[in-house]
């Protein structure tokens, strides 16, 4: 059974990175982190009057994707579009995996590899899905 840990997210919620820490993590300049938050893309969690600037966890991850799309030869604003695309879809995937079905049924077949199967529940005709994850990739199977 897998089950949404509350203290894991808010963990993450609150680890704070200072700006030098997520430039020097990503490899961006602090200026560049300070115009992408002129524009809006990113926010501080902080940023007391000596300009100390701090980031949680989950923002510094959104200044990552940028910098992976700009890397990938987008413009600094297609990027920040890309970025939200992505994580509104990593948004219904929680919503997905925590608060519609919040207990899967998990067999480890391998766990040196983390391979195995989770039981997604009843099609509503007489059948359970299941994702398969093995040697062969992730499928699902109607069984």
């Amino acid at each position: 059974m897998v089950k949404k840990n509350k203290n894991f997210l808010k963990l993450l919620d609150n680890i704070q990175l200072s700006i030098g820490d997520v430039s020097d993590g990503i490899g961006v300049s602090q200026r560049q982190l300070r115009y992408w938050e002129e524009k809006g893309y990113i926010k501080p969690i902080s940023d007391n009057e000596k300009g100390v600037r701090k980031y949680n966890f989950l923002m510094a991850g959104r200044c990552a994707q940028i910098k992976e799309y700009l890397d990938e030869g987008y413009t600094l604003s297609k990027a920040y579009e890309k970025t939200i695309e992505v994580e509104e879809k990593r948004k219904v995937i929680r919503n997905f995996l925590f608060k519609q079905h919040g207990n899967f049924e998990v067999e480890i077949t391998d766990s040196k590899q983390s391979f195995g199967e989770i039981d997604l529940g009843a099609t509503g005709e007489g059948k359970e899905l299941y994702g398969i994850v093995n040697a062969d990739g992730v499928k699902y199977e109607l069984r």
